[in-house]
């Protein structure tokens, strides 16, 4: 079944950066909600020369060699450049569609998949990350540095608190791609249980320029990448974050899936 979703602009500062006014709401294999057109052209132009841009500046540096993908986590030092991925009035409004409470604690990273890049796997994307201390009021809150994103591990002596919260809604916003053909591979696969055949998705989401899903990290919120065959495939992803209560109370403990159950916590997308 599928809905169109009105969405809310009413933040005059980030009503102008949008081109969509309609997203649509779609209810299998989970609910997501998918969006084309997202920015307005000026907008997505300076988003993809900037990702371009910082892209080039990483080098031959692999960030995640394993699977294929270079790129980088988007830190304060770049977070400007990524205008408005980056604002509190974007998460609010993701927070909003995708139904949850977000606690303004954010984790970005740029990715870039090679031409021929390895099949992903179907995983949900519930796992903790740890931040330290609180986002001030009306801005948000990046991962690192400082404190280990996927432990909690202290990297540095600090007066900050670390804060536990779990993943509550993922975000992929496509951009910098070939124009995308059927064949091409690239696309993000939607899927029913995580044992389920990477090669037979239930719904398969390409990766069309200035395009994004969004969905709720539920325990069956199950997605993974399938493997690019002819063009390379880029995109930025975000994860809005939950108070670990609230998942606990929601789903229990055990749906929180720890990284050591993961091939490589960085490999989701």
């Amino acid at each position: 079944m599928t809905r169109t979703y009105p969405a809310n602009t009413e933040d005059v500062q980030l009503a102008p950066s949008l081109n969509a006014r309609r997203w649509i709401r779609r209810y299998q294999p989970f609910p997501h909600v998918i969006a084309y057109d997202v920015f307005s052209p000026a907008v997505y132009h300076r988003l993809e020369t900037d990702f371009r841009t910082l892209l080039a500046a990483t080098g031959d540096r692999p960030y995640l060699a394993a699977h294929g993908i270079d790129g980088r986590t988007v830190d304060n030092e770049i977070a400007d450049r990524l205008h408005p991925l980056l604002t509190r009035g974007w998460h609010d409004l993701l927070a909003r569609v995708a139904g949850i409470r977000a606690t303004g604690h954010i984790a970005v990273g740029m990715h870039h998949h090679r031409p021929g890049s390895q099949d992903g796997f179907s995983h949900n994307d519930l796992n903790p990350g740890w931040f330290l201390g609180e986002p001030e009021p009306g801005q948000v809150a990046l991962s690192g540095p400082g404190i280990d994103y996927t432990s909690g591990r202290l990297l540095r002596d600090t007066d900050l608190t670390p804060t536990e919260t779990v993943r509550g809604a993922a975000l992929l916003f496509y951009l910098a791609n070939p124009p995308w053909r059927p064949g091409d591979g690239g696309s993000t696969g939607l899927y029913r249980s995580a044992g389920a055949n990477i090669r037979r998705p239930v719904a398969v989401v390409p990766p069309l320029n200035n395009s994004m899903l969004l969905f709720a990290c539920t325990p069956r919120s199950f997605h993974g990448f399938i493997s690019n065959r002819r063009t390379p495939r880029n995109s930025i992803v975000m994860w809005l974050h939950r108070p670990k209560h609230e998942v606990v109370a929601q789903w229990g403990d055990t749906a929180i899936v720890p990284y050591g159950r993961l091939p490589d916590p960085g490999s989701q997308r």
